[in-house]
């Protein structure tokens, strides 16, 4: 192969790396925060409150800040950069911000007004719970400035990503996540009762989209801020036209974790480990599905490729997906009982919460494979700017997951329903983006293909039964009586022990490796 070809799947591999390690500090960051809010705030009514209202900031933060505005914006910005200049993309990057920064005011101040029915919107069991309901309504209204300020720090984001200045742009969330870490210790240092510490952590929400948006503006800046206009022009209506519908179907997974949430509100205690079980689903899931899914609409939107080269670019990425999503999965699903009672049963998350939480994170652990594979797959309409086909696929994904949760909504662990609707809804919305992309003729999978990816099941079943043997011998270091750091070794050696067995099964079975990141074709 010659160095020219070789030359893609190194930077995809690359690009890749920068963003999902940015990506996983700032999950690993985020997740150092959701340990300490559990050993805040434990998972009652305080807790249920503070993350129903804060699951509107992070459907923000994940669908916009981690590429939902990339879908609408990057392709058509490198578009007119292409067939004018960079000046005509720079003065569109202008409208853009003007426009939505006019938008996201008013929104947001009808937010602050209607409080309680967005929170009801989002957890609609709380109706029955007013005090609950009071409480999320308080928190909602300290995090609403959040939604003004990281939407447009999203939006420059994606000007950088456009401009393939990925590192920036992905590590600004990191610095969100320790901020509220710094808050986190003071109000445990200072032994914060729950209410107040919620109110405060609510507080600090705000803060940190300012920082974000600080952030992105300071690296613009030697590049080029773009003028702000409020002037209307015709791209500002191929913007409307193509991203209303684009960035819907970026949101889909988002949506369909809201969905999630109004399940799990039906039982006390159940958004609360429905929020702890999703923070430890989506740190893999951003490594794999995030990263790979900004640098590959970067690269689709950019390239002028054959559609046997396009073809090949979306199967290297749906190989590495599908590589690191399917042992991660599998992890996840077999050591979600010691992955939850390490992580945070800690002061006030008690054994009912723990159980609660595990089950949660199981059966989102089945949906992950699926998750990656429907973002991945998804770029190839959003690089086209033919995003009908992805909307459909993620609109039918949200349906499912509320199908399932009527269906099964009264039955058992609400927590663990919901997640079920959920995986359900990623295993639809990966399956029709396959079929509509086959359909299309956007994509010709070979047979080629299915040996490595069979061959990543085969390594990962490995790794499943050597974590099957491991476990009873490190179930006492694991115990509730152990010290903290002791039990933090123990999971780290498993999940090592693990890795281990899977990478040396992938590397036997062809799996992966160098050679087949060069050479895989779809």
């Amino acid at each position: 192969m010659s160095d020219k070809a070789a030359q893609p799947s190194s930077r995809l591999v690359r690009d890749s790396a920068v963003v999902g390690a940015a990506t996983i500090l700032s999950r690993l960051l985020g997740f150092a925060r959701d340990v300490l809010i559990a050993r805040l705030l434990g998972a009652g009514p305080v807790a249920d409150a503070f993350l129903a209202a804060l699951r509107l900031p992070n459907l923000v933060r994940r669908v916009l800040g981690e590429g939902g505005l990339n879908a609408p914006f990057v392709p058509l910005y490198l578009e007119i950069k292409a067939e004018r200049d960079e000046e005509a993309a720079r003065r569109f990057a202008g409208e853009a911000s003007a426009q939505l920064g006019v938008l996201l005011i008013v929104l947001v101040g009808l937010g602050e007004l209607f409080a309680p029915w967005l929170v009801l919107g989002l957890a609609g069991g709380f109706a029955d719970e007013p005090a609950t309901l009071a409480l999320a309504a308080q928190y909602t209204r300290l995090m609403l400035p959040f939604l003004l300020l990281t939407t447009m720090a999203a939006l420059l984001a994606a000007l950088l990503n456009a401009e393939k200045h990925f590192a920036i742009a992905a590590i600004a969330p990191a610095l969100m996540n320790a901020i509220l870490l710094g808050v986190l210790l003071t109000m445990l240092w200072t032994g914060s009762p729950p209410e107040t510490g919620a109110s405060v952590l609510a507080a600090s929400v705000s803060l940190t989209g300012l920082a974000h948006l600080a952030m992105i503006v300071i690296r613009l800046r030697s590049t080029g801020l773009p003028r702000l206009s409020l002037r209307w022009s015709p791209d500002m209506t191929r913007l409307i036209r193509t991203g209303g519908a684009t960035l819907l179907a970026a949101s889909a997974a988002q949506l369909v974790l809201l969905v999630a949430t109004q399940i799990a509100s039906a039982e006390p205690g159940s958004v609360a480990a429905l929020y702890y079980a999703d923070r430890v689903f989506q740190l893999p899931l951003g490594f794999v599905g995030v990263a790979m899914g900004t640098v590959v609409l970067s690269d689709m939107a950019a390239a002028q490729a054959t559609t046997a080269e396009h073809d090949a670019m979306l199967g290297r990425a749906l190989a590495l997906g599908l590589a690191l999503g399917v042992p991660a999965a599998t992890a996840l699903a077999a050591l979600a009982g010691p992955i939850v009672s390490v992580l945070f049963e800690h002061g006030r998350f008690g054994a009912e919460d723990r159980d609660r939480t595990e089950a949660a994170l199981r059966a989102f652990a089945y949906g992950l494979p699926f998750a990656v594979v429907a973002k991945v797959l998804g770029q190839v309409y959003f690089a086209r700017q033919t995003p009908r086909p992805a909307l459909i696929a993620g609109l039918a994904a949200v349906l499912i997951a509320v199908v399932v949760g009527l269906i099964a909504g009264s039955r058992g662990n609400a927590a663990e329903v919901a997640a079920l609707a959920a995986s359900f809804a990623f295993l639809v919305q990966a399956g029709l983006t396959a079929y509509f992309l086959r359909r299309d003729g956007l994509w010709r999978p070979s047979a080629g293909n299915l040996r490595p990816i069979l061959a990543v099941f085969v390594a990962s079943a490995a790794m499943l039964a050597a974590l099957i043997l491991i476990l009873p011998v490190v179930s006492g270091p694991l115990g509730l009586e152990q010290p903290t750091l002791h039990r933090i070794a123990a999971l780290a050696g498993l999940c090592l022990a693990g890795l281990l067995v899977y990478g040396l099964a992938g590397l036997v079975l062809g799996a992966f490796g160098p050679r087949h990141l060069r050479r895989r074709q779809v």
